[in-house]
């Protein structure tokens, strides 16, 4: 269902406005699944962040309309930079656009109702479908031991660092998914997730860039009508663009080209997965005040993260100067974050934060995971900014720069998060009886 703006809006890049075609539409798309006993809901939004209490209403009239417990519905925003930020998210900009909000309140509960309307018996198939050498570590460390962030600067097609400078991390090959298919075979809808940075087509358009044309490439290559709930997988050190290559001559050939790409590796691992009911549906949530980082223990842009050309130190020097200003006036502040697991099956589970979560930590709570296949969804159910390991504040960077909203948390926040994941992972791996009724949408 299409969420596209009406009216041009401001965006990471700028004022975004409508280009007038659905081809790049922003979407939202919504699957809500059953064992016959609980009932949950997964929607992925083509914007750029959600915020909690954005999530929370939207949550909340799901509930009153279709009856679903707004605990069991989750609300994740795909990370789309050409596309509307629905969350207090920098310090100019009017973001959230109230009357936006409205709008996409309304859309997503129509997508979330629909769904649950036409459910249907059905079978699911979980796993990990390799996709190699699409992400990479944007984060470069220089000799001096700080990073310098993989970056092309709108307007430009220079690179302004060093390609030979090794990654300071790794990336997460994978993507993770649960399908969903009628008993006949026919497909009904698919989550998904892959840790990359969603914002290879940099347009001044909206446009629901490379996770959105994944799922074009699906129901090109199936020839079904099916929603694709997208999420991003723990991906705030990780994007698409390849160091040592270059950018992008044509930057929407290379969002088709990236998303065909993701869509024909996942399909090749859903023709060989096997198929099961659909059961055992375990739901865990934790939410927590969280502490923000204090002005003496915060860093900003002295270290050049972007570079030291002309257009890198006006876009620090115009980023950082208000927000240094803001936080040192604001005092003891805090977000509450909430962490929570889903499992489905007895050993498919999906882990959900709402953070640009370091791959590392995603990383380690797949490992750590009970379960065999778990799925990573940061930025659900709100929004707290970046969130480095420790050695990314060492090394500093974009990232660890402190700012109101887009990294605010306290240093330790990231094996918090990491920590509690597990611990709703754990929770929803303790045995429960299976239930009647198979159905999803």
């Amino acid at each position: 269902m299409s969420i596209t703006p009406l009216r041009p809006l401001p965006g990471y890049y700028g004022t975004v406005f409508r280009r007038g075609r659905t081809d790049s539409d922003v979407m939202a798309h919504a699957v809500v699944f059953s064992d016959g006993a609980r009932t949950v809901a997964f929607v992925s939004l083509d914007v750029t962040f959600i915020g909690r209490p954005e999530a929370l209403r939207i949550k909340e009239v799901c509930q009153v309309r279709t009856g679903i417990p707004s605990k069991d519905i989750f609300i994740a925003a795909n990370h789309a930079h050409s596309a509307p930020s629905v969350a207090a998210s920098f310090l100019d900009g009017e973001n959230p656009h109230p009357v936006y909000t409205d709008f996409l309140v309304e859309r997503v509960v129509n997508a979330v109702s629909a769904a649950q309307k036409s459910m249907r018996p059905a079978r699911m198939a979980a796993g990990n479908a390799p996709a190699p050498g699409i992400a990479f570590n944007r984060r470069l460390v220089r000799p001096d031991g700080t990073v310098v962030l993989v970056t092309v600067l709108q307007g430009s097609t220079d690179f302004d660092f060093d390609p030979s400078y090794p990654a300071s991390g790794p990336v997460d090959n994978d993507i993770g998914y649960i399908w969903f298919e009628d008993l006949h075979g026919v497909p009904i809808g698919c989550l998904m997730s892959f840790a990359c940075h969603n914002h290879s087509a940099g347009s001044l358009y909206f446009h629901r860039d490379m996770f959105g044309r994944t799922g074009d490439a699906i129901r090109q290559e199936l020839g079904v009508a099916m929603p694709t709930v997208f999420v991003a997988g723990a991906c705030g050190d990780v994007m698409w663009l390849d160091p040592k290559a270059g950018p992008p001559a044509d930057a929407e050939a290379f969002t088709w080209a990236t998303g065909r790409k993701l869509a024909a590796a996942l399909l090749k691992h859903v023709r060989g997965a096997a198929r099961r009911e659909i059961a055992d549906i375990r739901v865990a949530t934790s939410v927590a005040e969280v502490p923000d980082r204090a002005p003496a223990d915060s860093e900003y842009c002295d270290d050049h993260c972007r570079g030291k050309s002309p257009k890198d130190i006006a876009f620090a020097s115009a980023r950082y100067t208000p927000e240094r200003a803001a936080v040192a006036v604001r005092g003891d502040t805090s977000c509450l974050v909430e962490i929570s697991a889903v499992s489905v099956g007895g050993d498919v589970a999906v882990a959900t934060n709402p953070a640009e979560l370091f791959v590392e930590f995603g990383l380690e709570i797949k490992r750590r995971s009970p379960f065999k296949t778990t799925i990573i969804s940061e930025l659900t159910n709100g929004y707290c900014g970046y969130v480095p390991t420790e050695q990314g504040f060492r090394q500093k960077g974009y990232e660890a720069h402190r700012t109101v909203f887009t990294s605010r948390l306290n240093k330790q926040a990231g094996r918090w998060i990491t920590e509690r994941s597990v611990q709703m992972l754990e929770a929803c791996s303790r045995p429960v009886a299976a239930h009647g009724a198979r159905e999803v949408r």
